[in-house]
């Protein structure tokens, strides 16, 4: 009675694969989400570690609410749409690991702009674009 019945309820449910145009969906919406989120929390001046672990929460909430819709509608929790979403946000945070300036980065810069320091009045009346205003002008290397 117990097998009719569990081939019945497996014939019903739509196979849940690791691959596929709906994992796609949920990798890149979790990316997206985590970095919403932490833009939103840097907007709101909180520290980068702090702005990213909330984010990870806001992606982790709304990618299980998400599965609990489908649950209550189709009647399918994934697991697998979870770890798709767990390397979307996985990768986001890599990418905006690898973006945010450290404070060594930051002081090299700053020198750099104090250099142009006198000189950025005549290039703001000059050429309004803000990176000649804050930005020292490139500097270019010799190649070998």
């Amino acid at each position: 009675m117990i097998v009719p019945l569990a081939l019945a309820l497996s014939l019903t449910a739509p196979p849940d694969k690791w691959f596929g145009a709906d994992k796609l969906k949920h990798f890149f919406i979790a990316a997206f989400t985590q970095s919403v989120a932490y833009s939103a929390l840097q907007v709101a001046r909180v520290r980068h570690d702090r702005a990213l672990a909330a984010a990870w929460g806001v992606t982790a909430a709304v990618s299980v609410a998400k599965e609990l819709h489908d649950r209550r509608s189709y009647g399918v929790f994934s697991v697998r749409d979870l770890a798709w979403d767990a390397a979307g946000a996985g990768a986001a945070t890599l990418l905006i690991r690898r973006t945010v300036r450290s404070p060594a980065e930051t002081t090299t810069e700053e020198a750099a702009s104090s250099s142009l320091s006198p000189v950025a009045p005549l290039l703001s009346t000059a050429a309004p674009d803000p990176i000649l205003r804050l930005r020292a002008l490139p500097v270019s290397v010799p190649r070998r």
